[in-house]
């Protein structure tokens, strides 16, 4: 289940890595295949516009295949609030997540954005 969602991730982030590989502020973007370790990197800089751009776009891309590919018999693991969550508070606090586990850091990114999603946002009851 987590292989077909981390391709249908890459998949549908493809177009978007391409249009601001293709940017010549984007220089600094990583490659499709990034570690966490990478992806906590890249998103870490504030100030970096095309960065944060593309790690806000990365971290909804992973969230949507998790809800596409839902089994509709099986539970869900994450529930996000019914009022929302700020996109920038959600990576600042994966961002401190990831660097209290370093464990993951050779993980793909995207694996560790849908092992951290249930943690953050788990489903009661």
């Amino acid at each position: 289940m987590i292989q077909k969602i981390l391709v249908t991730a890459a998949i549908a982030l493809l177009p978007l890595s391409v249009a601001l590989a293709q940017s010549t502020s984007a220089q600094n973007l990583p490659r499709a295949d990034v570690s966490t370790e990478a992806m906590v990197a890249l998103c870490q800089s504030r100030t970096d516009l095309e960065a944060q751009t593309f790690c806000y776009g990365f971290g909804e891309g992973v969230y949507q295949t998790y809800e596409l590919n839902l089994d509709p018999k099986a539970p869900k693991t994450v529930c996000l609030p019914a009022a929302g969550v700020a996109r920038d508070v959600v990576l600042a606090e994966f961002i401190q997540w990831a660097l209290a586990n370093p464990q993951y850091n050779k993980d793909k990114a995207a694996a560790t954005v849908i092992r951290y999603l249930p943690i953050k946002f788990p489903c009661k009851g």
